[in-house]
């Protein structure tokens, strides 16, 4: 019954921690050509909290499974490489979701991301799909079975780093056609107050 409960927490905990990234995701999107307001910028900070309450229950209750599996199975269980593999990916989120908070986060309150410098938004491109990527690998081995005491640890983290490799791709991919288009607008909208200053002076002269 014990280990029941945990496993329901520790379900729990993913599930409240990866929607809730996913749909930052989703919200950063569609703000993406206004900068964050007070109410954006309260809703990015509720976020945060839950995915930092999460990922605390998801530790705790990961290292119960641990514990309770080696009570009841001893080293065999700990000879698992799948189990290694998740801990690392999830220590991987971990350090990434510190690095969101010191370095995305403020980044975003400066400006909308359509007007962030390329370099910038390149970081905070690469920063959200790594964090998506992770919590979605580290659920995906949770529910894993079949690889239980079969897939090698160096085969695991190799699929995770190819993940990671596409998403970052694509997350470089969007954030310079972003650009782009942003610059496009922007030439755009001079052009077209060039013409109408030209007009202007010329019917005035």
């Amino acid at each position: 019954m014990l280990k029941t409960m945990v496993v329901y927490v520790h379900l729990l905990a993913t599930c409240m921690a990866l929607g809730s990234v996913l749909l930052t995701d989703f919200r950063l999107w569609t703000w993406r050509r206004q900068k964050p307001d007070a109410a954006m910028l309260a809703r990015l900070a509720e976020t945060q909290g839950i995915v930092s309450l999460a990922l605390l229950a998801l530790w705790v209750s990961g290292a119960l499974l641990v514990g309770l599996g080696y009570a009841q199975e001893g080293v065999h269980y700990l000879l698992n490489q799948k189990l290694w593999a998740k801990v690392s990916v999830v220590g991987l989120l971990t350090i990434n979701g510190v690095l969101l908070h010191r370095i995305g986060f403020p980044l975003l309150q400066q400006a909308a991301l359509i007007d962030q410098p390329q370099a910038q938004l390149t970081r905070l491109g690469l920063l959200g799909a790594f964090s998506s990527v992770s919590w979605l690998f580290a659920a995906f081995l949770g529910i894993a079975r079949p690889w239980n005491h079969v897939l090698p640890y160096q085969q695991a983290m190799a699929l995770f780093a190819g993940a990671c490799l596409l998403a970052a791709l694509v997350a470089i991919g969007v954030t310079r056609q972003l650009k782009r288009q942003s610059s496009a607008a922007r030439g755009s909208v001079a052009k077209r107050s060039f013409e109408l200053f030209a007009r202007l002076a010329r019917r005035s002269s």
